[in-house]
């Protein structure tokens, strides 16, 4: 995740033409209105900064979700950052504001899921606890938290849905994908960084700042799978 006014989140994506996985919803519900996703690559390391891009027929409330390759699926557009979702017929891009998507752990291959709609579907947060909040540990989770909203308005909406997706590598051997972090409040007694992040790898504070990795010793934090922090200490001994 990015500092400052900038943020980050793992994303997704898909080659088009492929078959689509079972989703947060089975499937759209037949109209007039289309949309079309994908990214400006297909391949991303670790710490790349991903673009995304939509192209509806006409004007429309549109939703993005983040499918990770461990199964958790977080609400990335509208976000905490950005919460227009009513969009004009033809392309847009992702972010749209002082934000960035940065790919974060675990490796593997991620999703996007897009739902354009007529009608507004009560999918935006009353807050922004995070800026892309999590829906679910599972598609099937998520899908039980979403599905209701798209299915349970009258008149039944007009909804479609594409996929995108791409697979995420991590860095070479040496490579830092994120900048040390500097904080003017030291950790004292030991405690997690104060900023949130995406499950997998650890963090460790060293001459005012927090640095992403594993230190040579001493202590350090991991973000676990559970959406918790986990305190980790290395002993080393000799060479």
């Amino acid at each position: 995740m990015l500092m400052g006014l900038l943020a980050a989140t793992s994303l997704v994506a898909n080659a088009q033409g492929t078959s689509n996985p079972l989703g947060i919803v089975p499937g759209p519900v037949p109209g007039t209105l289309t949309v079309s996703l994908w990214t400006d690559k297909s391949s991303y390391v670790i710490g790349e900064t991903v673009r995304v891009y939509f192209t509806v027929n006409q004007p429309a409330y549109v939703y993005l979700y983040d499918l990770q390759p461990d199964g958790f699926v977080h609400q990335v557009f509208p976000n905490g950052y950005s919460q227009a979702n009513y969009v004009s017929a033809g392309t847009h891009s992702l972010p749209d504001a002082a934000y960035q998507f940065t790919v974060t752990p675990p490796t593997g291959t991620e999703r996007l899921q897009i739902f354009a709609s007529l009608t507004p579907l009560a999918l935006v947060p009353n807050a922004y606890g995070e800026p892309f909040p999590q829906v679910g540990s599972s598609p099937d989770a998520a899908r039980g938290a979403i599905q209701p909203h798209i299915l349970g308005i009258v008149p039944t909406p007009i909804v479609a849905t594409a996929w995108t997706s791409f697979l995420i590598t991590a860095p070479t051997q040496g490579v830092t994908p994120y900048p040390p972090y500097y904080s003017p409040y030291p950790p004292y007694p030991p405690m997690p960084p104060f900023f949130a992040w995406f499950p997998g790898g650890n963090w460790y504070w060293e001459n005012g700042q927090w640095h992403w990795g594993n230190p040579a010793g001493g202590w350090s934090w991991y973000f676990g799978l559970d959406g918790q922090w986990h305190m980790e200490i290395r002993f080393h001994f000799g060479n």
